[in-house]
């Protein structure tokens, strides 16, 4: 990788940001290439950042970073540096994945479905440039961070499950339109107190009101939790459940069972399943067959995610290092007004130094 010293910013306005870009930040520290700092915004401020932070327009200002990373949509086009977009989940599945919101110099996309399509907007408008580097919050994975036996045992003491069970996850989405969490509900109840172990993680914008309902449920055998990075718990996990959500990609690397409420995508990823009287029996199925859709996992991973080396995070930054060192940003066309959106990220800048 570029081994260039540079002064690089982490922008995150969502608690599940902090997992996304701290393998970079691994990288950047045991490698000595540069100096990270961090800035939180909107929601994000309710955590302490993992190193470092800038807490002011002016701090940012001073510490000039030669590259913002975000995770995001958005990010405040006033502070310097090639502004640099990480995505925070993988995979088109709810409509808006590939919507360009004209702050972004560099879109590092995942696999060869994301390259391609982004690409052909980058020709097409020549304000941004891609680069295929495969996401860096995977890193982890690939590199055996958790031992599955060791993880789950871990999950079990951690939340004093029984470790003669399986331990399901269940992490739905949250935009009412998409989400399973009312639909399930019921059928999770009946479930609770049976053959599993559950832990159920919910994003951090799910309504308040259905996280109370699930709430309700906790017994011996179901745990609701609320950790900033799922990963962990996918580690330990013998299955997973969810609906849309980008989790469910996070997951495949695992190539353990994956149950799907009403998936959009890429339907064959597990067993996806259309009304919840269907729960017992997908459980059950994958329980029976864990192995039964590995080759279509597989398959998606390799569209979305053919990187299984753990070195994402490098290439990154390797693709920063050269995008800076050739001067390319310098050719790119000027970028849309974009002044609502503009004006709302000084909103949320202005917010956050309160």
């Amino acid at each position: 990788m570029n081994k260039a010293h540079l002064k690089y910013l982490f922008f995150v306005t969502k608690p599940y940001s902090f997992s996304i870009l701290e393998p970079i930040q691994d990288v950047i520290i045991n490698s000595n290439c540069g100096d990270v700092k961090w800035f939180a915004a909107s929601s994000a401020t309710k955590y302490s950042c993992p190193d470092d932070q800038l807490k002011s327009n002016k701090e940012v200002l001073e510490y000039d970073p030669d590259a913002v990373l975000v995770p995001g949509n958005v990010v405040p086009h006033f502070w310097p540096g090639l502004k640099v977009q990480i995505f925070h989940g993988l995979d088109e599945e709810v409509k808006g994945f590939y919507i360009i919101t004209g702050f972004f110099d560099l879109y590092c996309t995942t696999g060869s479905v994301m390259t391609k399509k982004f690409s052909a907007m980058a020709k097409q408008k020549k304000h941004f440039l891609v680069k295929e580097t495969g996401w860096p919050k995977l890193d982890p994975i690939f590199k055996n961070e958790w031992d599955f036996g060791n993880q789950k045992n871990q999950l079990i003491k951690q939340y004093s499950l029984n470790p003669e069970l399986p331990i399901i996850l269940y992490a739905p989405t949250f935009p009412p339109k998409y989400t399973s969490a009312p639909d399930l509900l019921d059928a999770i109840k009946k479930l609770k107190s049976v053959k599993y172990n559950w832990i159920i993680k919910f994003h951090s914008l799910m309504d308040e009101s259905i996280q109370k309902k699930y709430k309700q449920l906790e017994n011996e055998n179901l745990r609701v939790v609320d950790e900033l990075n799922i990963l962990p718990i996918m580690a330990g996990s013998d299955i997973m459940i969810t609906d849309t959500s980008s989790v469910a990609y996070e997951f495949l690397p695992f190539d353990r069972p994956l149950v799907t409420y009403q998936a959009i995508a890429r339907k064959n990823k597990g067993i996806n399943i259309q009304n919840p009287t269907e729960l017992v029996s997908a459980i059950e199925r994958s329980l029976n067959n864990p192995r039964e859709f590995s080759a279509y996992r597989q398959s998606c991973l390799q569209d979305i995610h053919p990187y299984a080396d753990g070195n994402s995070a490098n290439r990154v930054l390797t693709g920063i290092g050269e995008i800076l060192a050739n001067g390319l940003q310098n050719d790119l066309k000027q970028k849309p007004q974009n002044i609502i959106r503009k004006y709302q990220i000084r909103k949320i800048i202005a917010k956050s130094q309160v």
